[in-house]
């Protein structure tokens, strides 16, 4: 049997609603060297992969998938073909069409060859970038460490509840989260948060200095930065990770000294490559969510739901990650 020539790609053709997100027939990709063919299995969905690409373009950041195929003239050591992988950044769905397609091209050095395990596509396919950006940001941007107090921003993101859980892996011994949803308390409780903060913005104001953090993940945005460094104790860490608000990325009237930075608060911020996704002990971790150590929230659609899931993504997602199955 001939392989096929053409697939289903989601191509989204200007700036917009979901609506925009539109259904083409496209010849498959053929890899360049140094890159693999993926038949896609499934990928989850990122607010953080809108915007920052120039359009029409495939979206998508990351995918689950087998390697279908490389360029006859590769000579990069690599893993066989029928290999499942994930891979997610690495410019999918900004630079080189995304995986939101049955297939795509990445880079050999961006491929993290998945164990077997017993679980589901659906699931695997919400790993990667999850998984990548929350570990790295929890340890090469916050540096968490046994005994710490940690604040999650944000926390009703998929990342956000990945973070209470791996935070608590890493030793935390006090994982407080915000939502501005008074609704959602009970899911950042049952994942694992000592405290949850209705979020008003100002959520510093109402600490006591012993009440501070020796970690914070800012997952908000611009509009919080200022108040989650005032969150942090003195040689505490604010590491900025997302942008959930859906603003500005540029903090305006940016001033070290108004905001408290003299005080010893390091302020960074984690986006994560290939270098980091290969950091990830993702033997472990899948083995922590077959065993119910982290729980994972997810929403299952088709391909032809892409809208559907993108507008819910867009409302907030409902403490859920967005995972579409091909």
């Amino acid at each position: 049997m001939s392989s096929p020539e053409t697939m289903k790609a989601i191509i989204c053709e200007a700036p917009g609603s979901p609506s925009t997100l539109v259904e083409h027939q496209v010849t498959i990709p053929s890899p360049a060297i140094g890159q693999a063919l993926i038949k896609i299995l499934g990928f989850g969905l990122n607010r953080g992969g809108q915007g920052h690409m120039t359009l029409p373009q495939t979206l998508g950041i990351e995918c689950y998938g087998t390697i279908a195929g490389y360029n006859e003239a590769e000579v990069t050591q690599r893993l066989p073909i029928g290999s499942r992988v994930f891979t997610c950044m690495g410019g999918l769905g900004r630079e080189i069409p995304g995986s939101y397609a049955e297939y795509t091209c990445a880079s050999i050095e961006n491929l993290r060859e998945i164990p077997t395990t017993s679980l589901t596509v659906a699931q695997l396919s919400a790993l990667p970038e999850m998984l990548q950006a929350t570990w790295g940001a929890l340890t090469a941007g916050l540096d968490v460490q046994p005994g710490d107090r940690v604040l999650i921003r944000g926390a009703t993101s998929s990342i956000g509840l990945c973070a209470i859980q791996l935070a608590r892996r890493l030793g935390a011994t006090y994982v407080a989260a915000t939502t501005r949803n008074a609704g959602r308390k009970e899911l950042l409780s049952e994942v694992g948060a000592d405290k949850v903060i209705i979020d008003d913005g100002k959520i510093s104001q109402s600490l006591q200095h012993d009440e501070k953090f020796d970690r914070v993940m800012e997952l908000v945005g611009t509009p919080t930065i200022n108040d989650s460094i005032l969150c942090a104790r003195d040689k505490g860490t604010v590491c900025v990770v997302g942008n959930q608000s859906g603003g500005s990325w540029m903090l305006e009237n940016f001033s070290p000294f108004f905001i408290g930075l003299p005080n010893r608060v390091r302020l960074c911020a984690y986006g994560g490559g290939p270098q980091d996704l290969h950091k990830v002990p993702f033997e472990e971790l899948i083995k922590d969510v077959e065993q119910g150590k982290i729980r994972l929230n997810i929403k299952v659609f088709g391909l032809d739901g892409i809208q559907q899931a993108h507008g819910i993504m867009e409302a907030g997602g409902g403490g859920s990650k967005m995972v579409v199955v091909l």
